[in-house]
């Protein structure tokens, strides 16, 4: 371990970590769109949508977003619902609203001045420590470290650090060893290029040290050991439930509903449906639950609005059984719906709110949950 050690510190003595890797990011670094910019709010929409996403997923994201809000005052004075519909499609929606209530928090209480440091962009509701170091490094230059999982397993391997790396003590110390490293001319370039690095050759399973600029030092690969690193701690057991949902139709229209503005999904449409709890019968696995036609009837009025009155032919498809389609699995951070889903024909007279009825050539504008996806494309073939 000494000699590792040693190895570490005449190499950085000889050629400073930042200068090989800053080196190695101007031969490989991609071409992406938000690399040609320094304003700092389409570097900071590109940041948000790089979160949980890949990059080939985000370009055309990206450059739709723009062009709809070119501005943070734009995007500040744009409806909710409009920013949804635009976003719709890459998920993760709460990030959309959060940056929505940024840009409504910079327009209201900054007059529409974007901070320029690091402790001012801490301020604005959604951006956080990763986001703001990553902003502010980039657009202005400030001599500060962006940490984010790319980051961590790079610096985590490089160290060997053997603690957890979601604990705050690993994250100072994480972020004390890069502030060692950083450049003091080029801190955009730095953090750009340790995220390029996880990317391209320090990925997870499968990294490419013969490649790496920075495998003489790593005492991860020096020490063979390298997919030990980031130690990680065991992860909490998702929630399983089984999602019901009723595709309520009337002729080739659909009734959406829309969600909360608080928890899972906030402020998105969707197809009315409920969650069984997990101390039912229903099974876990890819099988489809055995409803009976009384208690499906129950759980259809506990789905859809109250004011809504059917006649017996609603109750009549119930009483002769219902045709469930399914399951789609969709997994959230937290819990895993078993989607399990049928339509319901609704006669014309059932007009409901006339804004919640819509075409279903048309769901795919639509601000919807990436979890019916396998519903919409269903719904299309259906219709053809």
């Amino acid at each position: 371990m000494d000699l590792l050690r040693d190895s570490l510190k005449d190499t950085a003595s000889e050629q400073s970590l930042s200068d090989r890797l800053l080196h190695w990011f101007s031969d490989v670094k991609r071409d992406l769109p938000w690399r040609k910019t320094g304003d700092p709010y389409a570097i900071w929409v590109s940041e948000v949508m790089l979160q949980q996403t890949q990059v080939k997923t985000v370009i055309p994201y990206y450059e739709r977003f723009l062009h709809s809000f070119p501005s943070v005052e734009q995007l500040a004075k744009a409806s909710l619902e409009d920013v949804l519909t635009i976003w719709s499609g890459l998920g993760y929606y709460s990030r959309a609203r959060r940056m929505w209530e940024g840009a409504n928090y910079i327009l209201q209480q900054l007059k529409g001045e974007f901070p320029r440091n690091y402790d001012a962009l801490l301020r604005i509701p959604g951006i956080g420590d990763y986001t703001a170091g990553a902003i502010a490094s980039i657009a202005f230059g400030q001599n500060v470290v962006a940490i984010d999982g790319n980051v961590k397993r790079v610096v985590s391997r490089l160290l060997a650090w053997s603690e957890p790396v979601e604990t705050a003590r690993s994250y100072r110390h994480l972020r004390d060893t890069l502030m060692t490293w950083q450049s003091a001319l080029q801190p955009g370039d730095f953090n750009q290029a340790l995220m390029e690095l996880g990317a391209l050759v320090c990925t997870p399973t499968k990294p490419a040290c013969l490649r790496c600029p920075l495998a003489d030092v790593c005492k991860g690969h020096l020490e063979g050991d390298f997919l030990r690193y980031p130690v990680k701690k065991p992860k909490a057991q998702r929630q399983v439930v089984t999602r019901l949902t009723f595709v309520l139709r009337k002729g080739n229209q659909v009734y959406l509903q829309k969600r909360s503005s608080r928890g899972l999904l906030a402020d998105l449409w969707e197809f009315p449906g409920v969650e069984l709890s997990q101390g039912d019968s229903h099974s876990l696995h890819d099988d489809l639950p055995l409803i009976d036609s009384e208690e499906s009837f129950d759980l259809f009025q506990k789905a859809v609005p109250q004011e809504v009155f059917f006649d017996n032919r609603v109750k009549d498809q119930f009483q002769r059984g219902l045709l469930w389609q399914g399951p789609v699995w969709y997994t959230f951070s937290h819990r895993r719906w078993k989607i399990i889903w049928t339509v319901v024909d609704l006669s014309e007279q059932y007009l409901l709110d006339k804004e919640r009825w819509v075409s279903i050539k048309d769901l795919r504008a639509i601000p919807l949950p990436v979890a019916f996806s396998a519903i919409i494309e269903q719904l299309y073939l259906l219709k053809t």
